[in-house]
């Protein structure tokens, strides 16, 4: 076993629990009376980072000067994701739960979740990676921090599903440009 496979271990583990609380959340949803489409999207997204994450993760395999500061900053993602994920979709949450009261309720903790995990993640690629702040993807996530900014900023709930459509639509752009089109990224 490397040290990388060792390192992802618990990382892995924080994902793998991530992605059963949002299933978990998702079938919440389902079964609610009162189902709000900003949090169906919002836990698609998570979802959707969570796979792409742990896809990811997998470029930080040629690295090869881990220590604990950089095994430190990538398992602040999937703590910051899983942060988001709880606060969006709590365990206690039964199907009885008004589902757009909850959202405004946490908007402002899970924003500044969503952004600290993107704070990590760009900060991550620098580091461990070396991809630099003008990489072409770094659009891509500006306009993912400025949907966040939004959505953190504004106490509309008619704005909040289009932040949480631009996030998902964001995302998948991104990757469909920089890693499923061949020579591209």
């Amino acid at each position: 076993m490397t040290i990388f496979e060792y390192l992802m271990v618990l990382v892995s583990i924080i994902m793998g629990l991530g992605i059963t609380q949002v299933l978990r959340g998702l079938s919440k949803i389902a079964r609610s009376q009162r189902a709000d489409l900003t949090v169906t999207l919002w836990a698609v997204t998570l979802f959707y980072l969570y796979v792409q994450n742990w896809w990811a993760f997998w470029d930080l395999n040629d690295v090869t000067a881990w220590n604990q500061l950089y095994f430190t900053l990538i398992l602040l993602i999937p703590c910051a994701m899983f942060g988001a994920t709880e606060l969006l979709l709590p365990m206690g949450a039964s199907p009885d739960t008004d589902w757009r009261t909850h959202f405004l309720k946490v908007r402002r903790w899970f924003f500044t979740m969503m952004l600290t995990f993107a704070f990590f993640a760009i900060l991550q690629t620098r580091v461990l990676m070396g991809i630099p702040f003008n990489h072409p993807y770094r659009i891509m996530q500006a306009i993912i921090v400025t949907f966040l900014i939004v959505g953190l900023s504004s106490r509309n709930p008619r704005i909040q599903p289009w932040v949480a459509g631009g996030v998902l639509g964001t995302l998948l752009v991104g990757q469909a440009i920089f890693r499923i089109l061949p020579g591209l990224g």
